[in-house]
């Protein structure tokens, strides 16, 4: 619906009263439908009128199916969702009714959200994603036009369920002479939903509202639209979709935001549910019981005065190269972890378990001034996820020793786009507990499960 006739529906509407609501005023107007502002004698609602255009282009069933979805929200309130109130049918027009949200869109303000809001509106948006997962629901439009900020940049609302759809069922309202047409809106869209390859199951619309919640922190952390220099002709932004890798960097946005954003515009469905999870946009959790393990490990330091080789990996170029960068890298993260803390851990022996093995292992030599009666072994294995999103995998395995016997558990500690600093934090918390267990005299391996994923 063009603003031309959203207008001349504002004069046809206007002072009418459609179920027990008045109509007051137009609001906005997008593709599908208008939106009033409407009243009755308690309180202010949004009216949404669909455009009869639709019914003459896909039937008045179609349409009814559609509103019908919206309304099993009806009862199903979350405070980051708005209120559906109900709907009908109004001299042929159909209708949703909702709670009025008296604030800007996301779009329209998105310049003006403080940097330190960010996290916490962030939040909500996935608070209200996973309420609609619990209920078997994909949204399928999640995008900053479709959010509204309420009060003092503190509380998020998700809006319009149009293209709402229960996970497993048909397509049936936005099918078209039985073809998987293209709904929702492209700039926001990944790219599996684009060419409508979209898994239709749980795992499928999870990986579609990681990428659309993804491409909405992009737009926070960045301060514009995703994709916007793409946006003409039509044929760029549908390969940008496909193909263009967004830059996100922030030297003030939180680190675990920016890493949660990369991984979550992974342009595989598959490989993006791999490194990002609903989780992986909150605040990571301190490491206690690392810092608990790490004093343990000084007050004895206080009181005493003071792997198996496995063939090389097929990888491609891009992987190999990342996986050599990592393995690198963690041998200088431990080396920096004993220089940082000689009085309290022993000379590392550090080895690659082969040549382009992603296998690193790391011993302890036995030390009685350090409690450590028969030293220590790490195993840490390196798994790539996504070359093109530097995004890796890291388990950790160890026991009391000099080799890892095959029962030993792996530990996954880190997941997500490879930074140093980020796995230095790990692996330095992976080392004192493991410490920690062996100076104890424990002849078992070491449960890591504490540090959990990142």
């Amino acid at each position: 619906m063009d603003s031309t006739k959203a207008k001349q529906w504002e004069d046809r509407f206007k002072g009418k009263k459609i179920d027990r609501w008045t109509v007051k005023l137009l609001i906005d107007n997008g593709k599908s439908a208008a939106v009033f502002l409407a009243e009755d004698d308690e309180r202010s609602v949004a009216l949404k009128l669909f455009d009869d255009e639709l019914i003459k282009r896909y039937g008045d069933e179609s349409q009814i199916a559609r509103i019908e979805r919206e309304l099993t929200l009806v009862g199903k309130e979350h405070p980051n969702m708005v209120r559906i109130l109900g709907g009908g049918v109004f001299e042929d027009n159909h209708f949703i009714v909702m709670e009025f949200l008296n604030g800007p869109s996301l779009a329209n303000c998105l310049a003006d959200v403080p940097e330190a809001k960010v996290p916490a509106l962030v939040e909500q948006l996935v608070s209200a994603c996973e309420f609609l997962e619990a209920h078997d629901l994909a949204h399928r439009d999640i995008k900053p036009a479709n959010i509204v900020i309420l009060g003092d940049y503190e509380r998020l609302v998700l809006l319009d369920f149009g293209v709402l759809k229960p996970v497993g069922d048909s397509d049936g309202p936005t099918d078209f002479d039985g073809q998987r047409i293209f709904i929702g809106t492209l700039q926001y869209s990944s790219p599996e939903f684009l060419l409508r390859e979209e898994s239709n199951d749980k795992n499928g619309w999870r990986a579609l509202a990681l990428y659309q919640v993804g491409a909405v922190v992009h737009d926070l952390i960045m301060r514009r639209p995703i994709f916007g220099e793409f946006l003409n002709p039509y044929a760029a932004l549908v390969n940008a979709v496909q193909f263009e890798h967004p830059s996100i960097a922030s030297e003030t946005a939180p680190s675990f935001l920016v890493d949660a954003c990369r991984m979550a515009l992974v342009k595989d469905p598959e490989k993006r549910l791999e490194v990002v999870n609903w989780d992986s946009f909150r605040a990571p959790p301190a490491l206690s019981a690392a810092e608990e393990a790490r004093k343990r490990v000084g007050q004895r330091a206080l009181f005493a005065q003071i792997q198996s080789v496995g063939p090389p990996v097929d990888k491609s170029a891009d992987e190999a190269e990342l996986l050599d960068t990592v393995i690198e890298g963690l041998k200088i993260e431990f080396r920096r972890i004993r220089q940082g803390n000689a009085t309290l851990i022993p000379p590392l022996e550090i080895s690659r378990t082969a040549l382009h093995s992603r296998e690193l292992v790391v011993r302890m030599q036995a030390s009685y001034m350090l409690n450590l009666a028969v030293g220590l072994v790490i195993d840490v294995k390196v798994k790539i996820i996504d070359a093109d999103a530097q995004a890796i995998a890291i388990f950790v395995s160890a026991m009391p020793g000099q080799e890892i016997s095959a029962d030993a558990p792996e530990t996954e500690v880190f997941r997500g786009p490879y930074s140093s600093g980020a796995v230095g934090d790990r692996i330095e918390a992976a080392v004192f507990i493991s410490l920690d267990h062996a100076q104890q005299n424990i002849d078992s391996p070491v449960n890591l499960d504490q540090l959990g994923v990142m």
